[in-house]
């Protein structure tokens, strides 16, 4: 009609109130999936030593004795502070002083009550995905996060992964809203929470390199000037980045301070005139840095697809990734590599898949010592953001973020309550996954509760486990022989001969890089009797086995 003033189209709706909600039940579901898992499995390898060291500074103060591992010292009082404080209030502090008496009863009260950590984590990935990206794509990290079994496995436990994984996330959080901003305070925050993370676990320390590589690049890419002189800006700034960075660690560990050396007098190790240095009071976490990089210098044995060494393989970490993470997962990072090299838009997200890849070959460079995907798990946060990005498209986009989390949540419910043993469908399951990776990818000491449950079905049993605790506190019965990394509860035989009809046997052992070369061998051509439920240990009916049997002539 003239005259008529056309009406103008009315805003694109958002999506509501609906990602909140999935953001929400996605915790509580995580949180309880988290809990169960924390309950139903034993101690993993040095857990019972942290939960000692732990209840020692609780009541003492000291935490030397983690640094003498070669260990950071902040980690364990974030998780057993909460839990000790608790037992405390409830007039349980009796246990805190007996933990090896307790433990089986202690260790799942500390797990539980660390479980903040896991939620802290979880908070920082999905309000990092609404940044980037927008509300879909926080409903979609908040599901990731809370369906990944690697997450969920790790976090369950009282062991440094899960500290590592939220420091990691605030350090590169608050790193990437400085790339945005160019606002010094978020630099200077990300520095103190790169700190902090360096005093859960000493992975860290490769972080300065990677995000000063990223600045560079993106200080390049905005036009800012030669590269020298962009260089040297860059190098000035990221050199204040570390000051703060040890500066925030020190003010976790409380300033305090330990003398390189436990011993004093000679030092065969350094030069007579040197020697003073070693009795030098430096701080704590420098002390326990400079031991583990010498145990990384050192190396140490690693099992790769039914293989030893004794420095590990430059390709274990993708080929263990690609294991350990569920196939519906490894469809979205497909789908999102497809959508980077569609859309400019999506190109334009350089920075998470930067630093995603230099850690990677970090890790890949530089670790001699090949002990499990879970020295991964800091590329976590940013690697469920970049692949958020899918759930704010449309068309194809949506149906692959469909998919995908269809396919993830399907493996997660396949393998709960024990996703610390998880290994995707094509890797051949948490039993095929047996010959292809070990240790903490799968038989990290934690089946003794799961071997407890169905003992009453082998009562003439001998147990060859893996771990560091005693199986008699989770009710094992078995004879056993407890073998560590270092050594032995008792000597073994000089060949396997058993008096009891079954024999039981630590995945890591059989199959892993703990056994004795060879020990285990005429297990091979047998078919297990059964399996724990975790896939961690399994169970042969050796009568007749001649070489096995005991009671037949050799």
């Amino acid at each position: 009609m003239d005259g008529a003033r056309a009406t103008p189209a009315p805003p694109h709706a958002g999506p509501g109130a609906w990602p909140g909600i999935v953001v929400a039940v996605a915790a509580a579901v995580g949180l309880g999936l988290a809990a169960h898992a924390a309950l139903v499995s034993s101690a993993t390898y040095d857990e019972s030593a942290y939960l000692r060291i732990a209840a020692d500074w609780w009541r003492t103060g000291s935490s030397v004795e983690m640094t003498r591992m070669g260990s950071p010292s902040t980690f364990f009082k974030l998780q057993a502070g909460p839990a000790f404080l608790a037992l405390e209030r409830l007039g349980l502090g009796a246990m805190i002083d007996r933990p090896a008496e307790h433990e089986s009863t202690l260790l799942p009260v500390v797990r539980v009550g660390s479980l903040w950590i896991w939620l802290a984590a979880f908070g920082l990935t999905v309000g990092w995905s609404r940044l980037a990206h927008g509300p879909r794509a926080m409903a979609m990290a908040a599901v990731l996060f809370a369906a990944g079994p690697n997450l969920l496995g790790h976090g369950s436990l009282a062991t440094m992964e899960m500290p590592l994984v939220a420091t990691t996330a605030a350090a590169w959080l608050l790193f990437w809203i400085f790339l945005r901003t160019g606002r010094v305070r978020w630099f200077a925050a990300s520095a103190a929470a790169c700190g902090l993370a360096f005093s859960c676990k000493f992975t860290a320390a490769l972080y300065p390199p990677i995000l000063g590589l990223v600045w560079l690049v993106d200080r390049r890419r905005k036009g800012d000037g030669r590269l020298v002189r962009v260089a040297s800006r860059v190098g000035v700034g990221m050199t204040t980045y570390v000051l703060i960075l040890l500066a925030s660690d020190l003010a976790a560990t409380g300033f305090a301070v330990v003398r390189p050396s436990a011993s004093r007098g000679d030092h065969p190790s350094v030069p007579a005139s040197l020697g003073w240095l070693l009795e030098t009071p430096i701080p704590q976490d420098w002390v326990g840095f400079a031991l583990q990089v010498n145990h990384q210098r050192r190396g140490g044995t690693s099992y790769l697809l039914g293989a030893r060494s004794p420095d590990g393989w430059w390709y274990y970490y993708p080929v263990a990734r690609a294991a350990k993470l569920p196939l519906g997962c490894l469809v979205l990072v497909a789908a999102r590599a497809w959508m980077t090299a569609r859309e400019r838009s999506a190109r334009r997200d350089w920075i998470l898949p930067t630093m995603l890849a230099l850690f990677l070959l970090a890790a890949m460079a530089g670790s001699r010592r090949n002990y499990g995907v879970r020295y991964l798990l800091p590329m976590a946060p940013a690697a469920i953001v970049w692949i958020s990005r899918l759930a704010e498209g449309r068309g194809a986009w949506r149906w692959a973020v469909g998919l995908g989390l269809a396919m993830q949540g399907v493996a997660l419910a396949s393998v709960h309550p024990h996703e610390l043993s998880f290994f995707n469908r094509a890797a051949g399951g948490t039993i095929g996954g047996r010959r292809l990776l070990a240790d903490s990818n799968l038989d990290w000491g934690q089946g003794l509760r799961a071997l407890a449950r169905i003992e009453g079905r082998f009562p003439s049993l001998t147990l060859f486990y893996f771990g560091d605790t005693d199986p008699a506190r989770y009710g094992v019965r078995a004879e056993s022989y407890v073998i560590t990394a270092t050594s032995t509860s008792r000597p073994l035989p000089r060949r396997l001969r058993v008096a009891t009809r079954h024999v039981a046997v630590s995945a890591s052992l059989q199959h892993g890089p703990w056994g004795p070369e060879g020990y285990f061998r005429d297990l091979d051509r047998l078919r297990p009797a059964a399996f724990t439920d975790d896939g961690t240990i399994a169970i042969y009916d050796v009568a007749g086995v001649r070489g096995v049997d005991a009671s037949l002539p050799e």
